[in-house]
């Protein structure tokens, strides 16, 4: 009977204690880890900062940020473009943001004001986008000679209500397989290679290729891009046809999900 009520005893202050326990991220799971060790200490304040930022970054998340862009001009007015953008949130992700293309002339005339609609962009992460925008219809008043744009510049914008927590990022998912850049028979450059995604990221079963072409101080002058079937795991071919390619000193081949759903307006 001694025994018995020393077990019962000891089972009731493992309950006293676990019902101290404090919430993990919490001040008094803090004041615990203190008594545990520095290890300890380190994570639970890890918890801690981790649960500020995400409730911080749901309630007003930073804006996403375009770091780098070039484009040129092709002789009907079209422009290829290419864009790098960063969402500095560690726990958001911005779903469909948008980016506004704004061409104008020399003299500031608006030619082309366009809005194309791009997948999700996971936090911590860094995307390239390249895609053609602008009209052949840019001919001036006096004559059906095509105006190509003097200045292109780009914004992106994530719409109201469209920021989503998640843990995925884009980090590592991607290994690209460099098969190098040829002439074609008709002019224009081919860029071959295999990518692979280790894993689904946003459900996607599709992965966009974007060959991003840089100047000698490796600033984005442009890019070319195309969609592929992915499976986790299995590596897949691409050939990116790159027609009126401006000069470039080297390029760059990168890989990020993609579906359907984001399209130009």
């Amino acid at each position: 009977m001694a025994f018995s009520g020393l077990f019962a005893l000891s089972l009731a202050g493992c309950a006293e204690q676990a019902a101290q326990t404090a919430p993990a991220g919490s001040e008094q799971a803090v004041e615990q880890a203190q008594d545990e060790g520095p290890a300890a200490e380190q994570a639970a304040t890890d918890e801690q900062v981790d649960a500020a930022t995400a409730e911080q970054e749901a309630a007003s998340p930073a804006e996403l940020q375009i770091v780098d862009s070039g484009w040129f001009a092709a002789d009907n007015g079209m422009v290829d473009f290419a864009v790098e953008v960063q969402n500095p949130n560690h726990t958001v992700e911005a779903v469909n943001p948008v980016i506004e293309v704004v061409g104008k002339d020399d003299a500031g005339n608006v030619l082309f004001d366009e809005t194309i609609e791009t997948p999700g962009v996971l936090p911590d992460s860094t995307y390239y986008y390249s895609y053609v925008a602008g009209s052949t219809a840019n001919a001036s008043a006096e004559s059906t000679e095509v105006v190509k744009p003097a200045t292109v510049d780009f914004t992106i914008t994530t719409p109201e209500g469209s920021w989503e927590a998640t843990d995925q990022k884009l980090g590592d998912v991607y290994t690209v397989t460099d098969g190098g850049a040829a002439d074609t028979d008709f002019g224009a450059k081919e860029f071959k290679g295999t990518v692979t995604a280790s894993e689904q990221l946003d459900g996607a079963d599709q992965s966009r290729v974007d060959v991003i072409l840089l100047d000698k101080d490796g600033k984005i002058e442009g890019g070319y891009f195309k969609i592929v079937d992915t499976e986790a795991g299995q590596p897949v071919d691409y050939d990116i046809y790159a027609v009126g390619a401006p000069e470039f000193a080297s390029y760059a081949v990168y890989a990020s999900p993609w579906n359907d759903e984001a399209e130009a307006e």
